[in-house]
């Protein structure tokens, strides 16, 4: 029996988000799938960076 056809499923190592996502129900769904998150803080200076990598 054959599988799937394509690339076989890879997890990301890290994901970025903006602030729209900065909750901690978030970052602990994230880590309980074991990536990374870097996503930015509310309140904080804009700039942090992020965008450039997206």
């Amino acid at each position: 029996m054959r599988g799937k056809r394509g690339w076989p499923r890879r997890r990301p190592d890290v994901v970025l988000g903006d602030r729209g996502y900065d909750h901690d129900k978030y970052r602990r769904l994230v880590r309980g799938l074991g990536v990374k998150p870097l996503i930015a803080r509310r309140g904080t200076e804009l700039g942090s960076g992020l965008g450039t990598q997206r």
